[in-house]
C-alpha cells in the first residue's frame, strides 16, 4: 500500500549521489507521499547537481560530524544509508573505520527522531567463513546492520543488500579487472568477462540493474515498513551464470562475447585487487550463496518492484525487475 500522510514523509539518503543511492532519490522523488532530501558533503559537486537538477533537496553535512547531520535529518521520517567503501581511508585501513561512521549516523538518526531505517549491507565475510576471509568492506557493512538492528533505537530496520551490479560491465574500475567485459575487446576480438565461478552448482549470480530497480525495492519498503521490519533483502534483479550472461550480451547486441575462467584477478591498486579476489573466496566458502549465505530468493524483490511500480504510476511493464536481456538492450545498444 501507498504511503499516506497529511504531508509528505522526509526520507533522507546517505550515498544518494552513488549508484545504490541515486537509484533510491529518483524512486521516491516520483511519489508525492514522500520528500527527497539528499545528505551530501559536496552539495556544488557535478553528482550532486544532477540530482539537484532533477529538483531532489540536498542537504550539506558531513558524516563524521553528528551536529550537522543533526540539522540535515530533522524531520525526517526515514533514512536510507549506504556508505561508499571505496574511500581511501576505509579500503587502506587508515583512519576511522565505516563501522564508525556508521554508528554515527545511525546514533544521530535516532537522536533526530527518525523511525524506519533501511540499510545497504554486504555478508558476513568473517563470520561466515569463521575467520578464513576477512573482507574490510563486507564486515563493516554487515556490522553496521547488526547495530541498527540490534540497538533498539528504530521503530524498524530492513537491510537490503544489493547483489552483482550489472553496471560494472560499463564501469573502467571493473571492465579492464574483469577481462573488459563489455568495453575493451581482448587479443581474439572478443568481450570478454574473465573471472573465477561463483563458486555453486549450476553457477547462479544475483545480478541487479542498480540504477532501475535497487530504488524501487527501497522503495516498496518505505510504503510499508513495518511488514519489512527486521528482514534481510536480497536485492537481486534477474539470476544467471557468468557465461550466460555474456551470452544474452552477444546475442541482444550482435557483439562477439564470451566468459572465461581465470583463477585470480588483477585489480588498478592493491586494495581493490585483495578485494575483488576475496570476494571470489569468499563465494566459494558460502557456495555462491551471495546474500550471508542464502540462496537467492527472488520472490520478496518482485514484490516491492510491482509496490514502487505502481506507487510511482509506471506502466504494467515496469513492474518485473529488470532482465538481464532488457538491461543490456537498453544501455549496451
Amino acid at each position: 500500500m501507498m504511503a499516506s500522510s497529511d504531508s509528505p514523509k522526509k526520507i533522507a539518503v546517505i550515498g544518494g549521489t552513488g549508484n545504490l543511492g541515486s537509484s533510491v532519490a529518483f524512486s521516491l522523488h516520483d511519489n508525492t507521499s514522500f520528500h527527497v532530501r539528499v545528505i551530501t558533503r559536496d552539495a556544488s559537486g557535478p553528482k550532486a547537481q544532477r540530482i539537484a537538477n532533477a529538483g531532489i533537496e540536498l542537504a550539506q553535512a558531513d558524516a563524521w560530524k553528528p551536529e550537522e547531520l543533526a540539522t540535515a535529518f530533522a524531520g525526517c521520517w526515514g533514512l536510507f544509508v549506504n556508505i561508499d567503501s571505496d574511500a581511501p581511508n576505509f579500503k587502506q585501513q587508515i583512519g576511522p573505520s565505516e563501522l564508525e561512521m556508521g554508528k554515527i549516523l545511525l546514533d544521530a538518526a535516532a537522536a533526530a527522531g527518525i523511525g524506519h531505517v533501511i540499510h545497504a549491507s554486504l555478508p558476513a565475510a568473517t563470520e561466515l567463513t569463521n575467520g578464513s576471509v576477512p573482507l574490510v568492506a563486507f564486515d563493516d557493512k554487515a556490522a553496521i546492520s547488526k547495530y541498527a538492528l540490534q540497538c533498539g533505537k528504530f521503530k524498524t530496520v530492513s537491510i537490503l543488500s544489493a547483489g552483482w551490479f550489472l553496471e560494472n560491465a560499463f564501469d573502467p574500475k571493473y571492465t579492464a579487472s574483469f577481462g573488459g567485459f563489455a568495453m575493451i575487446k581482448d587479443a581474439d576480438g572478443y568481450l570478454t568477462w574473465a573471472t573465477p565461478r561463483m563458486g555453486n552448482d549450476p553457477e547462479s549470480v544475483p545480478f541487479l540493474a542498480a540504477a532501475d530497480d535497487y530504488g524501487d525495492f527501497v522503495h516498496g519498503v518505505f510504503l510499508d515498513p513495518e511488514a519489512w521490519n527486521g528482514k534481510y533483502i536480497h536485492g537481486v534483479s534477474e539470476s544467471s551464470s557468468f557465461s550466460n550472461m555474456t551470452d544474452i550480451f552477444e546475442r541482444v547486441t550482435g557483439k562477439k562475447a564470451r566468459y572465461r575462467e581465470v583463477e585470480s584477478l588483477q585489480a588498478p591498486d592493491k586494495f581493490k585487487t585483495k578485494e575483488v579476489n576475496g570476494l571470489f573466496d569468499l563465494m566459494h566458502a558460502i557456495k555462491g550463496n551471495f546474500f550471508n549465505g542464502i540462496p537467492t530468493q527472488h520472490e520478496d524483490a518482485k514484490k516491492l518492484k510491482a509496490a514502487a511500480s505502481q506507487a510511482r504510476g509506471k506502466s504494467s511493464e515496469a513492474v518485473e525487475p529488470l532482465t538481464l536481456e532488457g538491461f543490456f538492450r537498453k544501455y549496451a545498444m
